[in-house]
């Protein structure tokens, strides 16, 4: 077979756009002169040219299965790049043991100058529980021997114990632990405190003169000190705290201090080193010694704050540098430090070792796995030989020593070659082979002027096919379609089953309680996050889209637009124009200057945008076909410009897209500008990162509606612009007059419940605020004041202006000073019980609706920079609807306020009852963060987060408990203990989860008429029965309103359900894989949309028995979400008498993932 050169450039083309795809080529008679013998083929890693391959791993044993080809190619990448981690493994792993070392702490003893100053000086407990005294007991005891001067030798010693009364004291610091158990405290033997005594005292003998001494004066301060010192030297600290507490009562304040370091260091050998360190940071407020650093610093380091022992360490040692022990247990301590976090580094690159070195060897038995699986699919090497002669073969065509034949092995033909004599058989083949490269050589130069003529006939051809179609556009050219060739949408005639509707979302018994709670996760409040993306359709103002993007083409939604195609850009068309004021808005200029981001991009638009010429065109072709109608001027300007933009929103350009707006603000400013402005006010809120951007688009929102009031979109925009920016009242506001102008707009009614639902839940009325009556003055009768907003008032002037009027401010405030009255009442005050309008009205109503310009700036001037909701302009007949559906509650004057005989009106009718009534709502918390087993260690701790049960739980028939007692009878036992003996408690009922599941074939259901058995299985890992989306998802029937389906993709106590293998391996025939089930699933699934019988009210064309089905699969693999995608459209799709069989299997899962109210509901 001859290639062509073109055909080959047009494979290595393909090559560069799928990068690492072997390309098979059974004859290439161009490149005999590179290579011999050789089958395969394979681009090289450029891209740019291929090379042949002389053992190549996809000479298969199976060449026809497309399925092994594909598998061995995904393993030969796999195995590639595992061995490319190999050597980041390894070197990981030797950058890892250099560092280890073992002798690190000899290292750090020996060399660090804080090891070495400290030597050998131990960091135990002793060597810091050391007593220290600042009270000098020689000035005490001159002064107790000026008390007792003779004693009588003959008479017994005594004991001085302080007894005397002690009132309630501040200073003996009660409040601490070791003071309250103060009869409990030991301490050791202080015997170098009596170093400080003369040493012609017995310890006995000044016992004794204390004692007497304190019988003379029981309060005196320097005799308690003295009879503390005694009882610290005899070691009980129970007597020594109570001498210690009267000291501390009756010292002055010079010498309390010396008594509080006394307690505190005698507190620290007792064994309460914390109240002793309260002790010693009050006496340094008082005494900056060292002695205080010092004992602060030994109460420090028992406590294990060594840091802040250190540095009291230092601190002593710097007032006393005499004082060698602070500097040698400062440095012993920042020895160990260092000591602790080398060990604490070691340890921690000896846990990454192991860990490095794991998956090392877990890559490793994977590769060798790998490569055991690709070399069984190789074919063997008698299987190459005969490959290679059959290639030879058909090349060099007859060859001497050589015989080739046919034939027959398990009933299929096969060629078999044999070679009589190899050397002389070689010889032959490189003598045809050298003829080939010379005939090669010689015609090189007409392969390249084939090459030439080849290319150059295939861009006539291409040429050709593009010119037949820009002739057949020549009568399009130009052309404009000046008026809409269908009715406008809106205003929308209201039916009288949409007028039921309407009432309904109006009333203030929608929602309810039980609608709020089943629907808050599918309908949340709008956030930045998360904004609806929305399209003003052409079609709304009565032009076919459809019909300029394919009858004006002389295209067909089935008919591709002719290559080459390119994106639809509008910078050129306004390059040399001025920017106009509305793009020079703060929230415009953020949004064109950010460039392309996955976050701008508006996927969702991009069925709309497609559906514009058909749902199977590409949105490459519909943006060829927008690029074509700009390029030749066909169509409305405006409207062209708009779709561009709208692909540009798409695909994350933002600020392309507001180029597009702008040449179509600048090219028909008078046709439609509503279209534009509510594009560029969804690309300033989609960017927006202040609160100022959001103003803007909210100016340019009702810009929108001043040019057409008539569409609901552009007052729900303005809307979410309201529940961004916190105003709550004026969102609804809007939001309700969007559902006004049109009750079947999705979108506005879902957000419109879910802002009542929060209305109702905070307590307040629908629309916030309450309205009453005032007359503040004889000239200023009608005042009306809102209850909220901190009693705003306002009063009716003429044409609809509304001022402000706060009663005895505004008589204060200057005649000619008026004030704008707060945004909501413009809204508000058409719907009040008395006439606030006058005559003047309309006629500004008709003027504003005929205020067209013809250039940019004219379209400025409309511009509404304020928060206003303008329901006042144009558009009488929905203005009108807006009103009568919009009428607020006022709450009647009290009989204390006067009416003055100036009034103008009186509100005579009588108002509403109105009542507030609170209802206890359960919120369940949804988490803030992704869930994960260090916040959650417990299954049970995911109830948090689950629905409450309800009051009553619906229990069995007994008719059903008796038919199920007929296949499960319970078994008997006479043994009286057998309760006891049952080692089922119910922790582990919840722990030890069991997996169910019910086949629909006890429902007598035969999965056989779905799937077929008898064709051989395909095992690809892409073969996943992947259950389709739902058409028309109801969340009544697969229970969306349960939190737990909310949290599927944090089910992190859901496991593989290994349990079910056998069941789901019995689905198909025996002792098949697990992938060939699934893959058995895919097909029947796919051959189930082909069916028209199967596919019959099925979402997505599917059977409901093939995703109840394909659910065990996912159960198996562990993937709750998938799993749960399948029972969603079982329940959406199956008859009501086998949705129980989807129930068991979303229960279960529930269940398993510890979301048991969620599971009892479902079950």
């Amino acid at each position: 077979v001859k290639i062509q050169i073109r055909e080959v450039q047009q494979s290595v083309n393909a090559s560069q756009m799928v990068k690492g795809l072997f390309v098979l080529i059974t004859a290439l008679s161009f490149g005999i002169a590179l290579s011999s013998g050789f089958t395969h083929w394979m681009v090289t890693e450029d891209g740019l040219s291929i090379q042949s391959v002389s053992d190549s791993p996809f000479l298969m044993a199976q060449p026809h299965s497309l399925v092994q080809f594909l598998d061995q190619e995904r393993k030969l990448d796999a195995i590639s790049q595992n061995r490319e981690l190999f050597s980041e493994h390894e070197k990981m792993i030797r950058e890892q043991e250099k560092i280890d070392d073992p002798e690190i702490e000899s290292k750090i003893r020996s060399s660090d100058e804080d090891c070495l100053a400290a030597g050998t000086f131990s960091t135990n407990r002793d060597p810091f529980i050391v007593s220290y005294t600042l009270v000098d007991p020689l000035e005490d005891l001159e002064y107790m021997i000026g008390i007792v001067k003779d004693l009588n030798e003959d008479i017994p010693r005594e004991n001085p114990y302080c007894t005397s009364d002690l009132p309630f004291s501040m200073y003996a610091f009660e409040h601490l632990p070791s003071m309250q158990q103060r009869a409990g405290l030991s301490i050791p033997y202080e015997h170098e405190l009596q170093k400080s005594l003369p040493s012609r005292f017995r310890l006995l003998d000044f016992g004794h003169y204390v004692a007497v001494a304190l019988e003379k004066e029981p309060t005196s301060a320097p005799l308690l000190n003295l009879a503390a010192l005694y009882w610290r030297i005899r070691g009980e600290a129970s007597n020594a705290v109570e001498c210690l507490r009267r000291s501390l009562h009756y010292s002055t304040q010079q010498k309390r201090a010396g008594v509080m370091f006394a307690l505190g260091n005698m507190l620290h050998r007792a064994g309460h080193s914390l109240d002793a360190i309260v002790l010693y940071q009050l006496v340094l407020a008082e005494i900056d010694d060292a002695f205080v650093h010092m004992a602060l610093a030994d109460a420090l380091v028992v406590v294990q704050n060594r840091s802040d022992a250190i540095v009291e360490y230092d601190a002593a040692f710097a007032r006393d540098p005499k004082m060698s022990d602070a500097s040698l247990k400062a440095a012993a301590l920042r020895c160990d430090q260092k000591l602790v976090d080398a060990m604490e580094k070691q340890h921690k690159n000896l846990l990454d070792t192991i860990s490095e070195k794991n998956l090392y060897n877990n890559r490793y038995e994977l590769v060798k796995t790998l490569e055991e699986n690709v070399r069984k699919n190789v074919l063997d090497a008698d299987g190459k030989l005969q490959s290679t002669l059959i290639y030879e073969y058909f090349t060099y065509g007859t060859l001497p020593h050589v015989s080739c034949r046919t034939v027959k092995h398990s009933g299929r033909s096969a060629m078999q070659c044999t070679i009589s004599d190899w050397r002389r058989y070689r010889a032959a083949v490189s003598e045809k082979h050298q003829k080939l490269i010379t005939a090669a050589r010689r015609n090189a130069p007409q392969f390249s002027n084939e090459t030439f003529d080849l290319s150059g006939d295939e861009e006539e051809e291409e040429s050709q096919e593009l010119i037949e179609f820009l002739n057949a556009l020549d009568p399009f050219k130009g052309i404009d379609m000046d008026e809409p060739n269908g009715r406008p949408i809106y205003p929308r005639k209201i039916e009288s089953s949409m007028s039921r509707l309407l009432e309904r979302y109006l009333s203030n018994s929608w929602p309810n309680r039980s609608l709020c709670d089943a629907n808050r996760w599918r309908h949340p409040m709008p956030t930045a996050d998360n904004l609806p993306q929305l399209f003003m359709s052409p079609d709304n103002k009565g032009y076919s889209v459809s019909d300029l993007l394919n009858k004006y083409l002389g295209l067909s939604p089935l008919k591709e637009h002719p290559l080459p195609w390119a994106l639809p850009e509008c910078g050129s068309f306004i390059r040399d124009q001025p920017l106009s004021s509305m793009f020079k808005l703060p929230g415009v200029v953020h949004a064109s200057s950010r460039g392309r981001s996955v976050k701008f991009a508006e996927e969702r638009l991009r069925q709309t945008f497609v559906n514009l010429v058909g749902n199977r065109a590409t949105q490459a072709d519909v943006a060829q076909r927008i690029r074509t109608l700009l390029k030749y001027n066909i169509g409305p300007k405006w409207l062209v410009f708009n779709l561009a933009a709208l692909y540009w929103r798409i695909a994350g350009v933002p600020g392309e897209a507001i180029s597009c707006l702008r040449a179509a603000l600048f090219f028909q400013p008078e046709r439609h500008a509503d279209v534009a402005l509510t594009q560029l006010a969804q690309i300033v809120m989609r960017t927006a990162s202040r609160d100022e951007h959001l103003s803007d688009a909210s100016a340019l929102l009702n810009t929108a509606i001043h040019v057409d009031p008539n569409e609901p979109l552009t007052y729900f925009l303005n809307g979410l612009i309201q529940i961004l920016q916190k105003k709550y009242s004026i969102a609804l506001a809007h939001v309700r007059a969007a559902v006004i102008l049109d009750p079947l707009f999705q979108p506005a009614v879902d957000v419109l419940h879910a802002l009542k639902c929060a209305a109702s839940k905070d307590g307040g009325n629908p629309v916030g605020e309450r309205i009453q009556a005032r007359c503040c003055s004889p000239s200023q009768p009608n005042v009306l004041c809102f209850v909220s907003l901190g009693g705003a008032c306002f009063t009716a002037r003429k044409h609809g202006v509304y001022e402000a009027n706060n009663c005895d401010i505004n008589n204060r405030q200057s005649k000619d000073v008026c004030w704008r009255a707060t945004p909501l009442v413009p809204f508000i005050a058409p719907s009040l019980s008395y006439d606030t309008s006058d005559a003047g009205n309309l006629e500004n109503v008709e003027s504003l609706k005929n205020r067209q310009d013809t250039n940019t700036d004219g379209l400025d001037d409309w511009i509404d920079n304020s928060d206003e909701i303008a329901l006042d302009f144009g558009a009488e007949q929905c203005l009108q609807r807006i009103r009568e559906r919009s009428r607020i509650t006022t709450t009647p004057m009290s009989q204390t306020q006067v009416l003055y005989a100036g009034a103008k009106r009186v509100m005579t009718k009588e108002a509403e009852e109105v009542w507030e009534e609170e209802v206890t709502v359960h919120i369940v918390p949804f988490p803030e963060s992704p869930l994960s087993l260090s916040q959650i260690s417990d299954r049970r701790q995911m109830l948090a987060y689950d629905i409450e049960l309800p009051e009553v739980l619906p229990l069995p028939l007994k008719e059903q408990i008796r038919l199920g007692l007929q296949y499960l009878p319970p078994s008997r036992t006479s043994d009286p203990n057998f309760c006891n003996n049952m080692k089922m408690t119910i922790s582990m009922l919840h722990e030890q989860t069991t997996s169910t599941w019910v086949s629909v074939t006890a429902k007598g259901v035969g999965l056989e008429q779905y799937m077929d058995l008898s064709n051989p299985a395909p095992a690809i890992a892409g073969f996943e029965p992947n259950c389709p989306d739902l058409d028309e998802p109801s969340p009544l029937r697969t229970f969306d309103h349960l939190p737990a389906y909310h949290l599927r993709e944090q089910f992190i106590f859901y496991k593989p359900e290994k349990a079910l293998t056998d069941a789901f391996q019995s689905l198909g025939n025996e002792r098949e894989r697990i992938e060939h089930v699934a893959g058995r699933l895919m097909i029947a699934m796919k051959v189930s949309k082909l069916t028209p019988n199967l596919s019959k009210n099925q979402d997505g064309g599917v059977h409901w028995t093939l995703s109840t089905a394909s659910t065990l699969f996912w159960r198996v693999k562990g993937d709750a979400v998938n799993a749960l995608k399948c029972l969603r459209h079982s329940l959406n799709n199956a008859p009501p008498d086998m949705k129980d069989v989807a129930l068991v299997s979303m229960a279960n899962i529930y269940h398993q993932a510890g979301l048991l109210h969620s599971a009892l509901i479902a079950g």
